[in-house]
């Protein structure tokens, strides 16, 4: 995704964080906190689908993280990130979606 401008007050953190996130042509990628926060904030259908594969494949660890960035920055998204990793965790087979 190329970022051509982003006015929220996160967008300076996703940046600088997405300087040292380098893909293996040495670009920089937005971490999977701030990928998905800008896919909830789009809002559109495939950006919620592509959202939920990438947290259906994502550790413990790494949900974690997304739940705390989100969380922080954008609580009303809470309960459309959770839908979305039980979704994307149904996807990939994941028989240990339901969290309790």
């Amino acid at each position: 995704m190329d970022v051509v401008e982003g006015r929220e007050q996160w967008w300076p953190e996703a940046l600088a964080r997405a300087a040292t996130n380098r893909d293996a042509q040495g670009f920089p990628v937005l971490t999977l906190p701030y990928l998905v926060l800008s896919k909830l904030r789009a809002g559109r259908v495939q950006d919620m689908a592509d959202a939920a594969r990438m947290l259906g494949q994502a550790d413990e660890t790494s949900l974690q993280e997304v739940r705390r960035v989100i969380g922080e920055l954008q609580a009303v998204l809470l309960e459309d990130l959770e839908s979305l990793i039980s979704l994307g965790k149904l996807e990939a087979g994941d028989e240990s979606s339901d969290r309790s």
